[in-house]
């Protein structure tokens, strides 16, 4: 062992010990504390074995864990095209935002409407200005 090394003491007291587990000490009083061996230091401290501080996060990690696909991959490439068997096509098909599943309904088209409405409001704004005398 080296010098540089730091030393780990055997018993924390109740302070330092959810700082240790890397907790709050509301939650290291309601998960942690009621499972491990507590003892008195001095007069008024209280200290808990390092080694059952550890034993406790070991069993809690392998309790709580989440199991990992082997292979997963989290790089996707950001490009929706995908490599896929040869004659697919390599960009998905997207629908058209035009295209729309909704009924379609009867009513009156305005489309006429609008256009001669643009027409004569495009008339009014690019034809010769008025004199005003």
């Amino acid at each position: 062992m080296t010098a540089d090394l730091a030393l780990l003491p055997r018993f924390i007291r109740a302070k330092q010990a959810p700082a240790y587990l890397g907790m709050c000490r509301a939650v290291f009083d309601a998960e942690v504390r009621p499972h491990i061996r507590e003892f008195p230091i001095g007069k008024q401290g209280v200290g808990f074995d390092r080694f059952e501080l550890d034993a406790w996060a070991d069993a809690y990690v392998a309790r709580k864990s989440i199991e990992k696909v082997a292979n997963q991959d989290n790089n996707q490439p950001r490009s929706e095209r995908r490599g896929g068997a040869k004659g697919e096509t390599p960009w998905p098909k997207k629908q058209s935002q035009a295209y729309s599943k909704c009924r379609v309904a009867s009513g009156k088209s305005t489309k006429s409407t609008e256009e001669s409405e643009f027409k004569r409001v495009l008339a009014l704004v690019t034809g010769r200005k008025q004199n005003s005398s």
